[in-house]
């Protein structure tokens, strides 16, 4: 008879055929549940560093894990490689029995592992020419943006080219909050059908700002695609069709949509005005709207007196909400969304010549919820805001646009006690209070699309591990001197090491000390137990596979 806390895959096997559930009575339980155990038994313990690689940057997996993306050297291209499954390298790592294959191993088989691994579980499937040649070479693809749609039939990517150097006298007409500090670039969206091998269509966007690195203006929400400018202050609504094409929507910024602003433009031809299409307006849509909002908010106090300090508060800031911008921005759902107003940041600010500089306006944000459809506000949060604070920790799942074939989330304090236990914990570590910790969390918000890895080796349920070192939100981590540990959540039991090589080693060859800002970036499978590490010494990347070997032990 198996214990509560076996660790032995072919008791994982009997509790899945017979339906057992551990200090219970048998009964139904979600395919998950038992599906999660496994990984407990399979674990991606072997590291090899070091592994020969393509002429390539590695980007992610398609959501079903069958195809990985890369960008050619040149960023001019999308590579498609075939995964193979981590069974197709079985017979390569038969006679690895240690936990790793260092960089500093230059055995025969060593080198041979190396040299065949990469081509062993990657075939290329296709080579996708993005930039024509006839295109300016100024035009490269960004690395760090990629947005999977539909399932991941289509792969969503930008090359960007410097654009006008300065904003043109149209534009200060045209957009009231215009971002004019900002370097201007072209942009140009290709969506890529990962199917067929081919360019299902492309969108141009002009002499614009968009921040691109990790997918930070631009969100999706099913087939619709919110695309922010930090240059104009707009946020141009796209929808892909049954055909893979993308269909301009509206523009949300200087009007609530495109049909406000032909309405209000028929009406000034109608009467005695001489405004036209190049007179601008004095407040755009959004601003109109956010000061309406905290007006009558003001107006709704329930005592006078409270009254009167709201409204004080209201003239107090209206010019310091009148210039604030739009910095972030993601798609609740198809019809909301959430923004992230911030404190315009000039060479001299207004409050530098009023002599009004504190802590409140320095760091001023608001968090804006607004209904597309309806052209309303719906609430407005402050920096500190608790109530934000407790939307973040209750309901986090909401805010994470996970991609859509994973069978779960991404740990999250709304879906995981013990993460929600940690999180608790950061918090109550602030001196401040709970104030403090509010402003230190609520700017995580709005979250980038598609930026969390719900991959079963980071289910806090299952596995311990220092999420300083790695965590499931795609962002570069440093680099620690000790093996990063995963241990079973209930047994404490260590499961299996990360071993990435450390600074030291490759800067000694240089005749150069430690680099303490070294950092290493994650690429993992859906749902094997394989993922890739890169890193990055002086002017070269290293690859490492961290993969399941059956003869691979742990040890303690």
């Amino acid at each position: 008879m198996f214990t509560k806390n076996s660790q032995n895959l072919q008791h994982h096997l009997w509790a899945r055929e017979s339906n057992w559930r551990f200090g219970h009575h048998p009964v139904a339980q979600p395919a998950h549940y038992y599906k999660r155990n496994f990984y407990k038994s399979i674990t991606p313990r072997l590291t090899i560093q070091n592994v020969d690689k393509p002429l390539a940057f590695l980007r992610k997996f398609t959501p079903d894990g069958s195809m990985l993306l890369a960008f050619a050297f040149g960023q001019r291209a999308l590579e498609v490689y075939q995964y193979q499954g981590v069974g197709r390298v079985a017979h390569l790592l038969s006679s690895q029995k240690s936990e790793c294959i260092t960089a500093a191993d230059h055995s025969l088989d060593s080198l041979h592992i190396r040299q065949q691994l990469f081509n062993a579980l990657f075939k290329k499937k296709y080579t996708i020419q993005l930039i024509n040649a006839s295109w300016s070479t100024r035009h490269v693809l960004d690395r760090e943006f990629s947005i999977f749609l539909e399932n991941g039939r289509y792969v969503l990517l930008v090359s960007v080219a410097g654009g006008a150097i300065l904003p043109s006298y149209q534009a200060y007409q045209e957009y009231p909050d215009l971002f004019d500090d900002a370097n201007l670039y072209d942009y140009t969206f290709h969506l890529v059908d990962l199917h067929k091998g081919c360019i299902s269509d492309t969108l141009r966007m002009e002499h614009d700002f968009i921040v691109l690195s990790h997918n930070h203006s631009v969100s999706v929400y099913g087939r619709t695609i919110a695309i922010l400018s930090i240059y104009r202050q707009c946020i141009e609504l796209l929808e892909l069709d049954m055909e893979g094409k993308l269909q301009r929507l509206y523009t949300v910024g200087p009007y609530g949509s495109n049909l406000d602003r032909d309405q209000i433009l028929a009406h000034q031809q109608m009467t005695t005005s001489t405004l036209d299409h190049t007179h601008s307006v004095p407040l755009s849509h959004f601003k109109q709207k956010i000061l309406a909002f905290i007006y009558n908010w003001a107006l709704e106090a329930s005592t006078e007196c409270e009254r009167k300090e709201k409204i004080k508060f209201f003239y107090k800031n209206f010019g310091l909400v009148e210039r604030m911008l739009i910095m972030k921005m993601q798609l609740i759902d198809s019809e909301h969304i959430l923004m992230r107003y911030e404190k315009r940041q000039s060479q001299m600010p207004l409050e530098m010549l009023e002599g009004t500089v504190d802590s409140v306006t320095k760091n001023f944000k608001l968090y804006v919820f607004y209904n597309i459809t309806e052209q309303k506000v719906l609430t407005i949060f402050g920096q500190n805001s608790v109530n934000m604070l407790l939307m973040l920790r209750n309901f986090c799942d909401e805010f994470r646009n996970v991609r859509s074939l994973y069978s779960w989330h991404a740990s999250s304090p709304s879906n995981n006690v013990y993460f929600r236990e940690s999180f608790d914990n950061d918090l109550k570590s602030f001196p401040g209070g709970i104030r403090e910790a509010a402003a230190r969390a609520n700017p995580t918000l709005p979250i980038s699309a598609q930026n969390f890895s719900a991959i079963p080796y980071l289910d806090y349920s299952l596995f311990n591990y220092d999420h300083r070192f790695i965590s499931a939100l795609e962002r570069p981590r440093l680099i620690g001197m000790e093996p990063i540990r995963f241990r079973d959540r209930i047994t404490n039991i260590l499961k299996f090491r990360v071993h990435l090589e450390h600074s030291s080693d490759t800067w000694q060859e240089y005749g150069m000390g430690t680099n303490p800002r070294d950092l290493v970036t994650f690429i993992f499978h859906p749902y094997e137990p394989f993922f890739i590490s890169i890193q990055k010494f002086i002017s070269r990347y290293v690859l490492n596979f961290h993969i399941y070997n059956t003869n691979t032990k742990v040890e303690p």
